[in-house]
């Protein structure tokens, strides 16, 4: 390639170079919270009551939110690629409630966009090696992958008894007359929430991202424990259920700065 050729080229990456430079950058630091009825939750209780009128207590909860876009009030979307763009929330482990995103463009935002669980892409076997995430795994057998979502507790039955609950979302399965699997169903799903903040150079911007937990069991969809019992990973009617209820689950304040 000559010179004459080369030197337009190096002009554009030099300017390119000068404009990235230049650019001023702040952070973006997301806490994640739980609530039931508005409330922060409280483990270990057999205190809550959801709109089938299921008494159920929640001991665990445990997600991924992948994907995140920034979007700007000028038009433009910011892909999150930090921690290759998937973090693992557990309310166990306090260091997975805040996720610190840093050298986001100074600027105006209009919206916050997220998958919830793992795209086909990244859901993939295997990627995670070290606890927590590797620990999430989902069985081979059922599509492999990792778990979207667990929320852990206990409710108690028609019958009076106490029985597990463990509403396990990931990959579903399509089964045929003698329940063999045909198809694998992807059920993870993105969500968009209208929020107005600003990024400000070498300020911190902390926004909250809080999980109404009731919402997973009341709208659109009715979704009652007795249906269909203490597990669901091989039940596509109840991971149906609960991923069109997910898009209603999410609400996120903005907390100022710090």
């Amino acid at each position: 390639m000559s010179m004459d050729t080369l030197k337009p080229i190096l002009i554009t990456l030099f300017c390119a170079f000068l404009v990235f430079s230049c650019q001023k950058h702040g952070n973006v630091e997301i806490q994640f919270t739980q609530t039931v009825d508005d409330k922060p939750v409280q483990t270990g209780q057999l205190i809550y009551l959801n709109a089938a009128g299921n008494l159920y207590q929640v001991d665990e909860v445990k997600y991924f939110v992948s994907r995140i876009l920034l979007k700007s009030t000028s038009g433009k979307t910011l892909e999150i690629t930090q921690d290759n763009g998937i973090h693992y929330v557990d309310n166990g482990i306090s260091k997975t409630l805040r996720w610190l995103l840093s050298e986001i463009p100074q600027g105006e935002y209009s919206a916050i966009s997220f998958v919830f669980g793992l795209d086909e892409e990244d859901n993939k076997s295997n990627r995670f090696v070290n606890p927590p995430e590797c620990n999430f795994s989902w069985p081979e057998v059922l599509g492999g992958g990792y778990h979207y979502m667990q929320i852990n507790g206990k409710f108690l039955n028609n019958n009076g008894d106490l029985q597990n609950m463990n509403i396990h979302t990931g990959i579903g399965q399509i089964r045929g007359a003698d329940n063999e699997i045909l198809q694998f169903v992807h059920n993870y799903f993105r969500v968009t929430l209208p929020v107005h903040f600003s990024v400000m150079e070498s300020n911190t911007t902390l926004i909250t991202l809080n999980m109404e937990i009731q919402r997973w069991f009341d709208s659109p969809n009715l979704y009652n424990f007795n249906d269909f019992g203490p597990g669901i990973m091989q039940n596509q009617q109840a991971q149906q259920i609960l991923k069109e209820n997910g898009k209603n689950v999410f609400e996120v304040m903005i907390n100022g700065f710090l």
